[in-house]
């Protein structure tokens, strides 16, 4: 994949996959076959993460060099999620001796050290720091309000290996901090957010038994503060898992169970104003989740395979009241050898917690809710049919799906920053409650050997959804859909020289526009048309990136990058906003990201 921005970023990986949709500069999500972004399960070995993306999308908190590999699918059948899955796995191979990569760049470095420490185990720690403040400060605006915004990564993973037997100690904490000033609004916004990971790993594999025990501890804060003439108010939430999980693989059999308990706060406002305070007291909600699953795998009649499972589940919402959930999930596959595969598959799924807020920007006005008095679990029935075949010596790779996806118990928020100064706050007010329908089509090709690789990507598809609101009596496209997305990865490797490029084209994104909005006590007061029935204009990207490979031998490798983010500068819509000049008029239109054209220069360093 290309460096873009000095960095190989796993998530921005995934995005030119065929049925990921295109997220903008400002929507740090993975929107997978119309999914939302927290339907899916993103996992270090395993152990769930909440927060997996920085400011704008750029980066996320995995750094590559330290995993030992990615994992990815459109379908999370052995987590309790509708969407798909993400994995990155911990290193699993004992180093020789010291090695590391070094890469330092305009936006950030970063540093991997690994080193044996006896003959059974090793060592890896790395480091992530921005310093985006210091060489973008003059471009770091939004709609002419200036940004102040930093991020770090920190890894460590200790790794015993014996024989059959391996012991990982790993753990993460990653942290963001940004401030943004809204001088004609005289607002401003203060927020930190990040992730703390820690987990004990146990895996023994034997000839036809292997099986994995996991205790882990993850938690995703976000704190923001919102400053409005002498009005204070807090935005603060978290969520934190205490979890065990078990995985047992015998012969064609497949056994797990999961037990998580849950400890989250919703993001409430806490305002302090000349006039006093008015506050929520902070609602924290505990919930018990576990899971058991089972699924076998055989072979039939030459050129038959069918997996068959069922995922059971049970959910004690933090009111104690207790749902349960049987997933059952089968799939037939039929081997036509060199003419390909052709894979048919349905799933029953649920899952218990939700995200919602303000928007999907990437700032920590999103949060977490648990199923209960807020809404019924979620839940979804998926049916995909899909081809894969290789062709010419493997050399090139076609595949296809077609899917329908109907969702159950769906809520989106609905409603504007300023509200929480001029209203009561009520939670649930702010919810809509209704059902999905995503489907589509994907079509890729793959060219996977040469000096020249890369694919092409198409995806249609629509994801509606339909609420039980009086005001909300049609059917509506999500915030996220987009109908046509295309999606084109090049790389081409002379000599020293490795050339790469990436482009996407994508339908515009919808939002809701307002109908008027008028001044009231010197607040914005906004009305608002039919929900999501405008849509921004088709958004489209082109990225480069050269590297030039100084010195590789046995002992070290070396190297410059070179990267153009949107390198036709075009500006891309990513919302709508109100804003205002320096006389006081207010006017209502489409912003871009605010560098349209990113340049980046890094210097690379392997021993």
């Amino acid at each position: 994949m290309p460096k873009i921005l000095g960095s190989v970023d796993p998530v921005s990986f995934i995005r030119h996959f065929p049925g990921v949709q295109t997220s903008s500069e400002y929507d740090s999500g993975i929107h997978i076959n119309g999914c939302d972004n927290s339907h899916n399960f993103i996992s270090v070995g395993g152990v769930p993460v909440y927060g997996a993306n920085h400011l704008f999308g750029f980066f996320s908190i995995f750094n590559p060099v330290h995993y030992g590999q990615m994992s990815f699918s459109s379908s999370a059948e052995r987590s309790n999620r509708l969407g798909g899955s993400l994995t990155m796995s911990l290193p699993d191979t004992l180093k020789k001796k010291i090695s590391g990569e070094i890469n330092t760049g305009i936006m950030s470095s970063e540093g991997t050290l690994g080193f044996r420490i006896g003959r059974h185990s090793n060592l890896k720690v790395s480091a992530r720091q921005s310093y985006m403040n210091l060489l973008y400060k003059r471009w770091l605006k939004i709609g002419g309000s200036p940004i102040r915004y930093g991020f770090g990564d920190y890894n460590l993973t200790w790794l015993y290996s014996k024989g059959n037997d391996k012991i990982w100690i790993d753990a993460y904490y990653g942290k963001d901090k940004a401030d943004i000033m809204e001088s004609h609004l005289n607002l401003s916004l203060s927020a930190d957010w990040g992730n703390l990971i820690g987990a004990v790993h146990w895996e023994h594999n034997g000839n036809t038994l292997r099986h994995r025990h996991s205790l882990f501890y993850s938690r995703y804060h976000s704190n923001a503060g919102i400053t409005q003439d002498k009005s204070y108010m807090s935005l603060n939430s978290y969520i934190g898992n205490i979890g065990y999980k078990f995985g047992l693989d015998w012969k064609k059999f497949r056994f797990g169970l999961d037990a998580s308990f849950y400890d989250i706060q919703p993001q409430v406002p806490e305002i302090h104003g000349p006039y006093g305070s008015d506050g929520i007291t902070d609602e924290v909600l505990k919930g018990f989740e576990v899971s058991a699953d089972i699924g076998y795998k055989t072979e039939f009649a030459d050129n038959w395979e069918i997996e068959a499972g069922c995922r059971g589940s049970m959910y004690i919402s933090p009111e104690n009241r207790c749902f349960w959930g049987a997933s059952p999930n089968i799939a037939l596959n039929f081997n036509a050898y060199r003419f390909g595969k052709i894979r048919a598959s349905y799933a029953l799924n649920h899952q218990y917690l939700f995200q919602t807020g303000l928007s999907n920007i990437g700032l920590p006005i999103e949060f977490w809710l648990p199923a209960g008095k807020y809404s019924k679990p979620q839940m979804s029935q998926n049916i995909e049919l899909s081809y894969k075949g290789e062709f010419f010596r493997n050399a090139l790779a076609v595949s296809a799906s077609v899917y329908y996806k109907k969702l159950y118990n769906q809520i989106e928020y609905h409603g504007d920053l300023l509200d929480f100064f001029t209203t009561v706050y009520d939670l649930d007010s702010h919810l809509l409650k209704g059902r999905g329908y995503n489907y589509g089509l994907n079509l890729m090709i793959h060219k996977q050997t040469g000096d020249i690789t890369g694919w092409i990507s198409y995806s249609t598809g629509r994801a509606r959804r339909q609420f039980d609101h009086p005001d909300y009596k049609g059917i509506y496209p999500a915030n996220h859909e987009r109908i046509h997305e295309l999606n084109a990865v090049c790389t081409y490797k002379f000599r020293k020289w490795n050339f790469a490029a990436t482009a996407v084209y994508a339908s515009g994104a919808p939002f809701t526009a307002p109908e008027s909005y008028y001044i009231s006590s010197g607040q914005i007061i906004t009305e608002y048309g039919d929900h999501n029935a405008c849509r921004m204009r088709p958004y489209f990207r082109l990225d480069l990136s050269v590297s030039y490979c100084i010195i590789k031998n046995d002992r070290q490798e070396n190297g410059v990058n070179v990267s153009l983010y949107n390198a036709t500068a075009r500006g891309n819509d990513v919302m709508y906003r109100i804003s205002t000049d320096r006389n006081g008029t207010y006017s209502y239109g489409p912003m871009s990201f605010f560098l349209k054209l990113v340049p980046s220069i890094s210097y690379y360093h392997k021993f």
